[in-house]
C-alpha cells in the first residue's frame, strides 16, 4: 500500500478537527489539583511537539482511563527514521507508576521499542532526542 505525503497530510489534517471532546457532563466530585494541570500541561506540549516534528502522537484521554489497555502508555509516537516511542507521563512528585505501565513499558524496550516514563517536557525532549 502507498501513502504519499499529501495523504499523510489530509489526514492529520482531519484528526486535527476531530479532537476528543470533553464531556459536557462532569462530576461534582472532580477535583483537579495544581499538580494535575502541571501533567496536563507536560501532554500538551508533548502533542505540540510532536505535531511540529510531523510525527503522530497516539494519545490517551487522562480521563478516561476505562477506555485504555491495562498498562498502555500515555502516548504512543511514531516518528521518522522508522522510530516508535512509547511514553508514560506522571508527575514530578507523587506520580507512581503502576506494576501494569511498568511491565509494558519494560516488555516494549524487550522487543526493541523505545519506551520511558517522563517526569518533565525536558525529560522527554532528552529521551527523544538521546539516541
Amino acid at each position: 500500500m502507498s501513502f504519499s505525503t499529501f495523504d499523510l497530510q489530509q489526514m492529520l489534517a482531519k484528526l486535527n478537527r476531530n479532537k476528543v471532546r470533553q464531556s459536557e457532563e462532569v462530576s461534582e466530585n472532580l477535583v483537579i489539583t495544581p499538580a494535575d494541570l502541571r501533567e496536563k500541561k507536560m501532554h500538551d506540549r508533548i502533542l505540540a511537539k510532536c505535531a511540529e516534528l510531523g510525527w503522530i502522537a497516539l494519545h490517551g484521554s487522562m480521563a478516561h482511563a476505562t477506555h485504555r489497555t491495562i498498562g498502555e502508555p500515555d502516548f504512543v509516537i511514531i516518528a521518522d527514521k522508522g522510530r516508535t516511542f512509547l511514553v508514560e507521563c506522571k508527575r514530578a512528585k507523587g506520580g507512581k507508576v503502576r506494576p501494569e505501565q511498568a511491565a509494558l513499558l519494560a516488555w516494549a524496550n524487550k522487543l526493541g521499542h523505545r519506551a520511558t516514563v517522563c517526569r518533565s517536557f525536558e525529560e522527554f525532549l532528552k529521551f527523544v532526542e538521546g539516541e
